[in-house]
């Protein structure tokens, strides 16, 4: 059984990994909708002296390429991250670095110039680590690294300094990395302490549900069977009235086992009334209602039960069989009756809609 809490708010399966680490939920989108505002703001601030239009474009594709990749990260299901993804991903935090720092001034004006792109990159590549990708996420980070000290060579700063701007972002990496191979082994083993809880619950339930019935039918074979067994372990003779009632109550207690879903006052007051006038009565339970949730069970339960007393109470002889049908069938129930001068089919849906399938008169025969 799949928990619920291992979906984000589209359904999307995500894993116990993710869940855990709160990857996908609303408070991490917003606080990366402040970081996206902050980029932006920051590189409105340090390329204030930048004039060239394809500059501002190269700034520009580079801060939406981060975008794209923080909502695929964020967005995409599977633990840990599916292959193509992570591709896609750590391509585009490298194709965004290059971008934005190929776009700045040579050589850099501001000392601020650089940080947007490098923080973003190292966040990126972090939660690509911490999804399970750690080994995609350093050879990133090394290509980002490389173009860096390309990028400061060619700017005249310095292919040292392209390379000591990339540095202080392995800290976060190697946090990322510790992440992924410390604490996603915890989360998986807390998920499966919490699903083996939510089992042992099931099961428990279950065998109080089991007790409940035995107990319900051992009360019941206690209240109406032991008199007559009393009387039999006496020797006791019985006269022809109470032979009758002793293969009644015989049947009604065989009704309790074979068809539990029909097992009512109703139902039971009108079987044995229709059995004292003759009607030979089968009553079985395959399980149909256990398909529905449980107040939908209880109102097909209660209606169905006054439509088969009701159903039972206009025959006079012959045979009538009610069957609770097997779940995943089309329809909840069914009632055969092969009387004298009746024979029927009824059928119930899952809203106890009575329908027949088919119906014809018959002649009572004479003599």
């Amino acid at each position: 059984m799949r928990r619920d809490c291992t979906r984000g708010t589209d359904g999307a399966d995500r894993g116990e990994v993710v869940n855990a680490f709160g990857i996908g939920s609303r408070p991490l989108w917003l606080m990366m909708g402040v970081f996206a505002c902050g980029y932006f703001l920051v590189t409105l601030y340090a390329d204030s002296t930048v004039t060239g239009w394809w500059q501002w474009i190269g700034l520009f594709a580079g801060f939406v390429l981060f975008v794209v990749a923080g909502v695929t990260i964020l967005d995409s299901p599977g633990d840990p991250l599916p292959t193509p993804t992570t591709l896609a991903v750590a391509g585009l935090a490298v194709s965004a670095v290059a971008a934005t720092l190929f776009s700045l001034p040579f050589p850099p004006t501001h000392v601020m110039q650089t940080g947007p792109p490098m923080g973003a990159s190292v966040v990126i590549l972090a939660f690509v680590a911490v999804r399970g990708r750690p080994l995609a996420a350093w050879l990133a980070s090394g290509c980002i690294s490389v173009i860096a000290t390309v990028w400061g060579a060619v700017s005249t700063a310095g292919a040292l300094w392209g390379l000591s701007i990339t540095l202080p972002g392995y800290a976060i990496m190697i946090m990322g990395s510790l992440f992924s191979v410390m604490l996603r082994p915890m989360a998986r083993q807390i998920y499966e302490l919490r699903e083996a809880n939510e089992r042992q619950v099931a099961l428990d339930a279950a065998a109080a549900a089991a007790t409940e019935v035995r107990d319900r039918r051992l009360a019941a074979l206690d209240e109406r069977a032991r008199p007559v067994l009393t009387r039999i372990a006496r020797r006791e003779s019985f006269s022809a009235d109470e032979v009758v009632v002793a293969r009644l109550l015989e049947a009604q207690l065989r009704d309790g086992i074979r068809a539990s879903g029909l097992d009512l006052p109703v139902v039971r007051d009108a079987a044995w009334r229709a059995r004292r006038r003759g009607v030979h009565v089968v009553l079985l339970d395959d399980g149909g209602l256990a398909a529905l949730d449980d107040a939908s069970a209880a109102t097909a339960r209660e209606r169905l039960a006054l439509a088969v007393a009701a159903l039972l109470d206009e025959v006079d002889d012959g045979r009538v069989t009610v069957r609770i049908q097997p779940p995943g069938r089309e329809m909840l129930a069914s009632v055969g009756v092969d009387a004298g001068h009746r024979t029927d089919r009824i059928e119930f849906d899952h809203r106890v809609i009575v329908a027949a399938d088919s119906a014809r008169e018959t002649p009572a025969s004479g003599g």
